[in-house]
């Protein structure tokens, strides 16, 4: 079983839900599409939307004291009890789409082998949203969005732990 969400319908509109599946170690995993706005409905400020980022809702950049902090949705379900697997990836090259390729393939095989719930976070573009060609994207994607939501694993209890001795693997 799998869900594919964006943030506006993760980190707000299903929280609520998302968390509570997350937390009861459903079989699933949750791809989650991590653009910091709403894409699709006019690029309001997102749950996701970064300290500063100028969106339609807030002009002048989000900021703390009025719109609160951007919500790290991945971190929160890396310290549930029921998640197996949690990580962020993105798309931005080759190097990072094969990365993102076995991550999914890793989350889907704990779903089949009833590990419990995985998260597999795409940080994101949004060059409509962002008004930013798509090579102007990746870069500000790469410079913004990256030191906020840094890609990698931030919870694996499926992989064995790697073993020095033996040159065991690592995490993605």
């Amino acid at each position: 079983m799998f869900t594919y969400q964006g943030d506006g319908d993760l980190a707000c509109i299903g929280t609520c839900e998302t968390i509570h599946a997350l937390n009861r170690g459903e079989n699933i995993v949750i791809i989650f599409v991590n653009n910091a706005i709403y894409g699709m409905t006019g690029g309001q400020m997102a749950p996701t939307t970064l300290l500063g980022q100028k969106t339609s809702t807030c002009p002048y950049g989000r900021d703390p004291k009025l719109h609160g902090y951007p919500l790290k949705m991945a971190d929160i379900a890396a310290g549930l009890e029921g998640t197996c697997y949690v990580t962020r990836q993105s798309v931005e090259s080759v190097a990072s789409i094969l990365k993102a390729k076995k991550a999914l393939k890793k989350a889907f095989q704990a779903s089949m082998d009833g590990k419990g719930s995985s998260l597999v976070e795409f940080v994101s573009t949004c060059n409509s949203g962002w008004k930013l060609t798509p090579s102007k994207a990746n870069e500000w994607m790469k410079e913004n969005m990256f030191p906020f939501y840094p890609k990698g694993d931030l919870k694996d209890t499926i992989s064995p732990t790697p073993n020095p001795s033996r040159g065991g693997e690592g995490s993605i």
